[in-house]
């Protein structure tokens, strides 16, 4: 057989050791093999081997589960030990106790017996001096503590336990949001600003920011100007010499009881001449510029009504009628800067504004004049289909809307004091077209 040096241990292609002659297998067992042979047959020598190598592995295995297991049985052993010390050390220091209440027990009972007669001051002693102590406890733990913040000393801190006040204590003074206000403010006026835009941001009416500052529908607003702004509707008034709450409650149709609860007065309820006051729901008496007249709608004359100039259009002549459904009077006629007459309520309620001619209405709802002055409230503007329009404005709602059609004496909506009103009216205005340019005095065209 050719020695392959190098090539020991290496697989021969082709070559296995079943193609081995007997002879050659006998060479190859003879000594230690130099080649490794796949797909040969173990022999019998092999299979001990391999049994005892695996006999081997598992008494290893088995030898260290059985040091585990000792292991932990040790670990068990010494925690019970160290328990039973425990316990012993435990049931030591109970005895140690036990026999320290025994043996004042035994003291306490022997000096009740050897007292004889004094048991009952004996007992009444122990509860004593057992309350005592409660109380000092008690005094103790209550006890106000005094600290230290900042550089200031404090004197005390109350116990949240007992003291809610001081638990929920603040250095802010709360008002709720919903408080009304109870005194008069001041109000700059700014730039856009009007007598019911300012009403509106204060919840006040107009008629109480004009009366508060003495001022009428007619007056201008100027930027800077200052306002007084009363706290809700009313009437600011100064106290004269001989005025009661009765009287100012009459005179300004407000309720005695009310005027005492707002402005905290006391019985007698005495007045402080030049004193200011403010009479809540009250309202300013009216002041009738011109003589009342008594003429219903059928009988109504021109000469009734104050105008300079000018005769009625030949072409439509008199066509418009009242524009008030029940008794009313005049308050304020035609002039440059009021380009309307105002008519007023005389019969004690609040009357309907009516259609003073038929026709189509224009417009209606919340309205304005100039620039930034002044406002119709509710208003309606009817086209009267023969050149001139009408407006009726100051009105407290409505009963039309724009496009609706209205015939003369129609109910238009009910008589109020919104926009730039001085009490309950309204303006009424008459117009050739529909601009504010058009605008004409109306009475010459009155029936």
């Amino acid at each position: 057989m050719e020695d392959i040096g190098s090539n020991q241990n290496k697989n021969v292609a082709g070559l296995s050791f079943k193609d081995l002659s007997d002879e050659e297998k006998d060479s190859f067992n003879a000594g230690p093999s130099d080649f490794l042979f796949v797909n040969g047959e173990i022999g019998k020598k092999d299979s001990l081997m391999n049994a005892r190598a695996k006999l081997e592995q598992f008494i290893t295995i088995r030898k260290q589960k059985k040091d585990v297991l000792a292991f932990l049985i040790e670990v068990i052993e010494y925690i019970s030990s160290r328990f039973r010390v425990v316990l012993i050390l435990l049931s030591v220091l109970f005895d140690i106790f036990s026999g320290f209440i025994n043996f004042f027990k035994e003291k306490i009972v022997k000096k009740m017996f050897w007292g004889r007669g004094t048991f009952l001051k004996s007992a009444l002693q122990v509860t004593l001096s057992f309350m005592v102590f409660i109380l000092v406890v008690s005094y103790v733990y209550r006890r106000p503590v005094v600290i230290e913040a900042s550089a200031d000393k404090l004197d005390s801190i109350g116990v949240p336990q007992t003291d809610t006040i001081v638990m929920n204590a603040t250095l802010n003074t709360l008002v709720p949001k919903d408080r009304g206000r109870t005194s008069t403010i001041e109000y700059v006026v700014k730039r856009g600003d009007t007598i019911s835009s300012i009403a509106a941001a204060n919840g006040v009416s107009v008629q109480t920011v004009l009366w508060a500052n003495n001022m009428s529908a007619s007056d201008y607003l100027k930027l800077g100007q200052t306002l007084a702004i009363p706290p809700q509707d009313g009437v600011i008034v100064t106290i004269k010499k001989g005025d009661t709450v009765e009287s100012l409650a009459k005179k300004y149709s407000a309720a005695a009881a009310d005027i005492v609860d707002f402005n905290w007065l006391e019985s007698p309820y005495t007045l402080a001449v030049g004193e200011e006051m403010f009479i809540p729901s009250g309202e300013m008496p009216v002041i009738v510029a011109v003589k009342k007249t008594t003429s219903t709608p059928s009988s109504y004359q021109q000469s009734t009504i104050p105008y300079s100039g000018g005769v009625a259009d030949p072409n439509v002549g008199r066509f418009l009628g009242w524009p008030v459904g029940g008794p009313s009077a005049i308050s304020r006629g035609f002039f440059s800067g009021h380009y309307g007459i105002d008519f007023y309520p005389t019969g004690g309620g609040r009357p309907n504004v009516i259609a003073a001619c038929a026709g189509t209405v224009i417009s209606a709802g919340w309205g304005y004049w100039g620039t930034n002055y002044g406002g119709y409230g509710y208003y309606t503007h009817i086209d009267c289909k023969n050149g001139y329009t009408i407006l009726n404005g100051h009105m407290a709602k409505l009963y039309v809307s724009t496009g609706q059609y209205v015939s003369k004496g129609q109910a238009l909506g009910l008589i109020g004091d919104t926009g730039v009103a001085y009490g309950v009216h309204t303006h009424f205005e008459l117009r050739r077209g529909a601009s504010l340019s058009g605008r004409i005095n109306p009475a010459p065209y009155m029936q």
